[in-house]
């Protein structure tokens, strides 16, 4: 779970999408706010609820040069 405060210069509709998302391959990790379509704005306290976890990228990475390693053919 993560608190934010966001100055209030910065409305988002209560809609909102947040994601932990990755600055360049193996960068820093940072929450994301995509903003929605309603027509409600979020506000002090509220939660949002549309959310994505992070995706880990050295994990994807990892499986992909492991499957890539079960498809190469034997060695001879």
């Amino acid at each position: 779970m993560v608190e934010l405060e966001i100055d209030k210069r910065y409305a988002f509709p209560a809609d909102t999408t947040a994601s932990i998302l990755t600055s360049g391959l193996l960068g820093e990790q940072y929450v994301g706010l995509e903003a929605g379509a309603d027509s409600a704005m979020l506000e002090n306290g509220d939660r949002v609820l549309i959310t994505q976890s992070a995706v880990v990228l050295e994990k994807l990475i990892g499986q992909f040069m492991f499957d890539r390693a079960a498809d190469a053919p034997p060695a001879q």
